[in-house]
């Protein structure tokens, strides 16, 4: 673990104050010359930002989580802990007082391509997706924050086809189901969650199957509890879904996550929704820009508000503060996350002109 002096991005040491101060998580792709995972002090009121440390554990920590009651941190790793086996992997990390990790222990990811890495809601249990094999697997969570047993894991490429690729698992709002994009199969894969029983069963009569070669990627729930959208990579387009309390899916709407004249390449990527519940935004590797719409909450419908430039090239993940305040995106092949404002009462975006310059950036989590 490397602990690094306060570097300032923005400002002079002596200028920056900070308000409403957070901890910035920031998870990189094992490129030219990243270190890791990067801890930031970010503030919420000005968007100033600090480097506070970098761990570099394993290669490649490219997607985060943090635990529910914020006291610790898991990294999706593509790197193998299992000699001889190109799987992916897991770490958990104890977060301390002033934002900084210490690594605890890790788990294998018993695949190929780890790229997602989530808790359910209670803390109890932690899921992962393997892309590249196609499959999913939950670990139980120990008191103190450290990886346990293996709960379950499921061979998508087994039990639903060889094309398949997983690429994320998200708990529902009640806890009760988790859901996992299949890109390869084009199905939103439904478990049961028993959290008590340290138990994952799948259920096949609560997944949905999307149109073929839409390529569900990104899965997240409106935070009413009764919509659900998914980003579809491979279509460019959005998905909205209804929520009911059974845990199945139903189809609303569907949108295009392009401009009507953009005919070049292009592949989505991540999908987050404002704290308001108004606001949904979509990120656009090749035409490089964040899709903005406006969520009707009586019907889960989109309304299509506008496109907002990434500046910069391939964006992956990006986030939003939990004020709402501010949204940041990693453009992974131009080494930087830029900063914007939101107009809460247009969704649209504005460059602040602040940006985080590091390595590959992938993933962002704010601790509040």
């Amino acid at each position: 673990m490397k602990k690094l002096p306060f570097i300032l991005y923005f400002l002079s040491f002596n200028a920056i104050v900070f308000g409403q101060s957070s901890i910035l998580y920031i998870g990189t792709f094992s490129e030219r010359g990243s270190e890791g995972i990067y801890v930031f002090e970010f503030d919420q009121e000005t968007a100033d930002a600090l480097q506070i440390q970098t761990l570099d554990h394993l290669a490649s920590p490219s997607y985060l989580c943090l635990h529910p009651n914020g006291k610790y941190l898991y990294s999706g790793n593509r790197a193998s802990i299992v000699e001889g086996k190109k799987w992916g992997s897991l770490s958990a990390f104890r977060v301390g007082d002033d934002g900084q990790i210490k690594h605890l222990n890790d788990a294998s990811g018993l695949d190929e391509g780890t790229c997602y890495i989530s808790t359910d809601h209670s803390g109890k249990q932690v899921y992962i997706a393997n892309y590249a094999g196609g499959s999913m697997a939950a670990y139980q969570l120990e008191a103190d924050g450290s990886i346990g047993e293996l709960i379950a894991s499921h061979d998508h490429q087994r039990e639903n086809g060889p094309e398949a690729h997983c690429h994320a698992a998200v708990p529902s709002p009640d806890n009760r189901f988790l859901y996992v994009p299949d890109l390869g199969n084009d199905e939103v894969t439904a478990y049961r969650i028993r959290t008590g029983a340290g138990k994952l069963k799948k259920s096949a009569n609560r997944s949905l199957t999307v149109t073929k070669g839409n390529g569900p990627r990104h899965f997240i729930f409106h935070p009413n509890g009764k919509w659900a959208f998914v980003a579809e990579e491979l279509s460019s387009s959005v998905l909205s879904m209804a929520y009911r309390k059974n845990g199945r899916l139903r189809e609303v709407d569907r949108k295009s996550t392009l401009p009507d004249d953009y005919q070049e390449k292009n592949k989505v990527a991540d999908i987050h929704i404002h704290p308001s519940g108004r606001w949904l935004y979509v990120s656009n590797r090749g035409h490089n820009s964040l899709a903005i719409y406006e969520v009707d909450s009586s019907s889960g419908r989109l309304r299509t508000v506008g496109h907002q430039s990434t500046l910069g090239d391939w964006p992956r993940g990006f986030m939003i503060t939990p004020n709402g305040k501010f949204l940041l995106v990693a453009n992974r092949r131009t080494d930087n996350i830029a900063i914007f404002e939101i107009d809460t009462a247009t969704g649209q975006l504005k460059d602040t002109g602040k940006q985080i310059k590091i390595p590959a950036p992938v993933c962002l989590k704010m601790k509040p």
